[in-house]
């Protein structure tokens, strides 16, 4: 589209590395400005262009959702939308993450399921356990006290329970085993980053939450204010205001649930160790109950968070000794022998693996 917003060419190219080195022959020296969808494929796509040397903008699907209010949908009608809407600086976009913030994300959120997958099975144990009315007089009844009341009481369950609850029991170890391999992971890439070093001052932030904050967060400085990085987090209250009503409901919940889900574990452990924040967490308790006082804590922590990014300060209720011990043990991981195979060799095991038990039942 041209600056008169008359479409001087308009086309379907394919998804190959031809296509995409003749799109770089015939317009990177025009230095245009390409708008694109947010999608799997439209994430590749804006890597590729970015690494190519152009300008790239990806529009935010929600808002595109209201502003392509029309049955008249399809792609070639798509692409002249977003062209126009880049032409008159209307485009709603969303942040393109750097390289290393995606990595970095790509690898916590995997971490962050692993954990997911622990508590559905775990949930899981306790159900089969509930029905033969076995409680457990442990704090965690997967820790070695825990899962020795479970030995001594597998005799109440059916011999099928018995192998159901066994074989839960040993993913969970795996799940466990996985999610320290990734942390393991987690740590050499951060092990020399300032800013991760930076937040693990704070009691209740490790490697992985750290890690999880800044990845989501990117470069605090396309945040103007610790509200607007609230804000981004959906840790601001709903507003319904009309006339002289200001009425302000629960927390908006947009943007990335990663950081909520971080802050809100992170608030539980602050309010033992600050001061400050366990005073306001209690004159909050009183009005709103538990959960929603750990809320506030927790979108005070960003706006923390936001102060300390951008100034280069430690936290200032720092506990020295427990720092220390943090970046001890993450400089520890940061130097283990990586434990994770190449895809090759694993997509290799597996076909070496295949190929012996076709054997066995071809000779059975």
């Amino acid at each position: 589209m041209g600056n008169g917003g008359t479409i001087e060419q308009q086309f379907r190219m394919g998804n190959d590395t031809d296509s995409w080195n003749m799109f770089m022959e015939r317009y990177l020296y025009l230095e245009p400005e390409i708008a694109l969808e947010v999608s799997t494929a439209g994430k590749y796509c804006t890597r590729m262009l970015r690494d190519m040397g152009f300008s790239v903008h990806m529009a935010d699907p929600v808002k595109l959702s209201l502003i392509f209010n029309t049955s008249k949908k399809n792609d070639k009608e798509d692409s002249y939308k977003l062209a126009k809407l880049l032409r008159l600086g209307e485009l709603p976009e969303v942040h393109l993450p750097s390289k290393e913030a995606d990595d970095l994300r790509s690898i916590v959120r995997y971490r962050k399921s692993l954990g997911d997958a622990v508590t559905e099975i775990k949930n899981r144990v306790h159900a089969v356990l509930g029905r033969y009315g076995i409680s457990i007089d442990a704090t965690d009844i997967f820790g070695k006290r825990g899962l020795s009341e479970i030995e001594r009481s597998s005799e109440k369950m059916s011999a099928s329970d018995r192998i159901i609850v066994s074989d839960m029991i040993e993913r969970i170890r795996e799940l466990k085993d996985r999610e320290s391999t990734m942390e393991d992971e987690i740590a050499r890439m951060c092990h020399e980053r300032n800013d991760v070093k930076l937040l693990m001052t704070i009691p209740g932030i490790n490697v992985y939450s750290a890690a999880a904050i800044v990845s989501e967060i990117d470069d605090v400085s396309r945040f103007e204010s610790k509200e607007k990085l609230a804000s981004y987090a959906g840790l601001v209250p709903k507003q319904d205001q009309s006339g002289g009503t200001d009425y302000r409901g629960h927390i908006t919940k947009h943007g990335p649930s990663m950081i909520r889900f971080i802050l809100v574990n992170a608030a539980h452990h602050i309010i033992k160790y600050s001061g400050r924040m366990k005073k306001k967490y209690l004159s909050i308790v009183r009005r709103v109950g538990m959960k929603r006082a750990i809320v506030a804590v927790a979108r005070k922590l960003l706006e923390i968070i936001w102060t300390m990014l951008s100034r280069g300060v430690e936290f200032v209720d720092h506990v020295d000794a427990l720092t220390e011990k943090k970046m001890k043990a993450m400089s520890a991981r940061a130097s283990k022998p990586r434990q994770t195979k190449e895809l090759k060799d694993t997509v290799k095991l597996i076909r070496e693996d295949r190929l012996k038990g076709v054997s066995k039942e071809l000779f059975s």
